[in-house]
């Protein structure tokens, strides 16, 4: 494909120089025309083969783009291919042929639904679907004016003078309209594309001309196909073929992502001018009927036969307006219901965040006092030993000091809970399997021993490893599991069932007890939230949980099972391929960033 943009120019100069060297000392008739019609053929094939592939090899709105211009390129094809079997083969010359005047009218109808696209930006499949719709209504319009203005003079009393005269009008009046659209979107247009745009508007600003005197040349009887009158024609539709072959060269976009595509100007754009233009065609579509309802001065059958077509365009405009108005309520409801759980999501977020703000702001006080009471108890601990040592076995004060080390270790231990709480020390990840670090948590708890409690671990499918760290993974499956045992013990007897699977690349451990269930979910990993009586828990357990989980990068849930107890959810990143050891320190406490 890179030496079509150098070679065409040579190839397309040659072609027209022979055209001009032919026009002027060639004799009319059927080899000249033969010639001049089959130039112009070639160069619009060649026009659509470029379009076709440049549709092919781009995505989004510059694949519609190319898409519409090579239907309309294909129209007019259609049209001067008709025009071409008059003269070549039934050898009639300059010959009436409202077929091809059709499809030649109606050809700028998509070329005109292309330039709305602006290909330069990206376009998604909602707006795609809407803009078919929207073509379809231009196309329908477009075709019941032609079919008011030209076909009754033709099909319904044949009047060739008047037949002519309307159709040169109206379509003169539609090239005219596209060569000033193409105008404005050739100005509005930047980098590659407005060079691009300028030549299409160059080629088809000629056209416009080259066509309208050649249409008066036939009326006066001048014209002959091949003739000095075809050689702007054919330069204008050599500078379309070449506008295709460069449009093969621009930079292809990517697909376009949703939200993209939903709030890029240009895709407004594509629904709103064209919508616009339908929608103003289907209300004057009526009008034009009671219009002919009331006027005079034309003939019974051309009249029937324009209310006919005005009662048969609203009928298609009617069914092509209620099936957009079907596809815009189901969006509307698909909408709706995205924005309902765009809500609920991030009303959880909103939740999450609130806990991650509270857990990070108390974990950095209770890491504070906890390292200074640490401190304390230390250095009482420290005395103690010397009093112990120093104090007679069995008297009074060795009683008292061994009680005094007694509570300093629970103390001590306290605060280790407390520092585990605001996650001081660093992560160690790793690759783990939670299969077995599951199994050690459940031996650690002795859970399976417990007559009360019937164990049974589920694995739906291949579990892989984690990145995380063991030891505080280990910490997390233990506290869940021993509030499942005392849910459970509570109630008198039941069920702990735990279940990983795999979902969305992240591995999921569930824990399901059938005890009492949760009081108050919401507020489970709270800061010293706890249901348990006094003396049996402080309340730092799952919010302990909670920030690890959230360090690792996954999440953890509760929520209350169907049928009695509480179901707990722990979501953790599946491990990289050859993942080694790293050490991860907690510069954050708790959120885990």
């Amino acid at each position: 494909m890179a030496p079509w943009p150098r070679l065409c120019p040579i190839l397309f100069s040659i072609v027209l120089l022979i055209a001009f060297c032919v026009a002027h000392w060639g004799k009319r008739g059927f080899a000249l025309s033969a010639f001049g019609d089959l130039a112009e053929l070639g160069f619009l094939l060649v026009a659509a083969t470029f379009m076709v592939r440049n549709a092919f090899a781009s995505h989004g709105a510059a694949r519609i783009f190319w898409l519409f211009s090579s239907a309309g390129i294909a129209f007019w094809i259609f049209g001067v291919a008709q025009w071409t079997e008059y003269e070549i083969v039934l050898r009639v010359s300059a010959p009436q042929t409202p077929v091809g005047d059709t499809l030649l009218f109606l050809k700028l109808v998509p070329l005109v639904a292309a330039l709305a696209i602006e290909p330069q930006s990206q376009l998604t499949r909602r707006f795609r679907i809407l803009g078919f719709l929207d073509f379809s209504f231009l196309l329908v319009y477009w075709f019941y004016c032609y079919a008011m203005w030209v076909i009754p003079y033709r099909f319904v009393v044949n009047e060739d003078g008047v037949y002519s005269f309307h159709f040169n009008t109206i379509d003169t009046l539609g090239h005219i309209i596209f060569v000033s659209v193409l105008g404005i979107v050739a100005l509005r247009a930047q980098g590659a594309w407005r060079n691009l745009y300028r030549l299409y508007w160059a080629s088809f600003a000629l056209y416009t001309l080259s066509s309208m005197i050649a249409n008066v040349a036939i009326d006066e009887g001048k014209y002959y196909s091949g003739s000095l009158y075809d050689l702007p024609l054919l330069t204008s539709v050599a500078g379309i073929a070449y506008f295709a072959i460069l449009g093969g060269n621009l930079p292809v976009r990517s697909a376009p992502s949703p939200l993209t595509g939903v709030h890029s100007k240009s895709s407004r754009a594509v629904v709103l001018l064209p919508a616009r233009i339908a929608m103003l065609a289907t209300l004057s579509t009526p009008l034009i009927g009671f219009a002919l309802l009331g006027s005079t001065g034309l003939s019974d059958n051309i009249g029937r036969f324009r209310v006919l077509a005005t009662f048969l365009a609203m009928l298609i405009l009617t069914a092509l307006l209620s099936l957009k108005q079907d596809l815009l309520s189901s969006d509307l409801i698909r909408s709706l219901r995205e924005a309902n759980l765009a809500c609920a999501s991030l009303s959880n977020t909103r939740q999450r965040m609130l806990q991650v703000e509270k857990l990070a702001s108390l974990g950095q006080v209770v890491a504070r006092v906890a390292n200074i009471v640490k401190k304390a108890v230390a250095a009482t601990l420290n005395s103690s030993t010397t009093l112990i040592r120093d104090a007679a076995f069995g008297s009074p004060t060795r009683g008292m000091v061994e009680k005094l080390v007694s509570q300093a270790h629970r103390t001590d231990a306290l605060l280790n809970n407390m520092l585990s709480f605001a996650c001081e020390s660093p992560l160690e990840i790793t690759s783990v399997d939670l299969r077995q670090l599951l199994s050690a948590a459940v031996g650690l708890t002795r859970v399976g021993q417990n007559p009360c409690v019937q164990l049974e671990i589920k694995l739906e499918g291949e579990i892989p490893s984690v990145a995380a760290d063991s030891s505080r993974i280990l910490q997390v499956f233990l506290q869940i599991i021993g509030n499942g045992v005392d849910a459970v013990e509570e109630k008198g007897s039941g069920s702990l069932v735990i279940t990983l699977r795999v979902v969305h690349q992240q591995v999921e451990v569930e824990f399901a007890d059938s005890g009492g269930g949760l009081l108050e979910p919401e507020h489970v990993f709270d800061p010293f939230y706890t249901t348990k009586g006094v003396g049996k828990g402080v309340g730092l357990g799952l919010s302990t949980c909670y920030g690890i989980v959230r360090q690792h990068g996954g999440d953890i849930s509760c929520r209350d099972r169907v049928g009695g107890g509480a179901v707990f959810t722990v979501s953790l990143p599946a491990a990289r391929e050859g993942a080694s050891r790293i050490s991860l320190p907690n510069l954050a406490p708790v959120e885990g960033s």
